[in-house]
């Protein structure tokens, strides 16, 4: 798989000092997504949406929000 980076610079590992949340494209037109895993709390909201292949993760608004300027 190749991998795209898309993450805006300020959100970038050492800049944000939250972490390294990151989105990249891949050739077969997805997207990998590193972000916060949710809490048990968190994913009882989404129960009957998560299929056992699945993870849930959350990342800041503004990173996604910068990537679709």
């Amino acid at each position: 798989m190749k991998l795209n980076e898309l993450t805006p610079a300020e959100f970038m590992c050492g800049t944000c000092g939250c972490g390294c949340p990151a989105v990249f494209e891949t050739e077969d037109n997805e997207y990998v997504i590193i972000g916060k895993k949710l809490t048990a709390a968190e994913e009882k909201l989404l129960e009957g949406r998560i299929a056992d292949d699945e993870f849930v993760i959350k990342v800041d608004r503004a990173m996604i929000d910068d990537i679709k300027k």
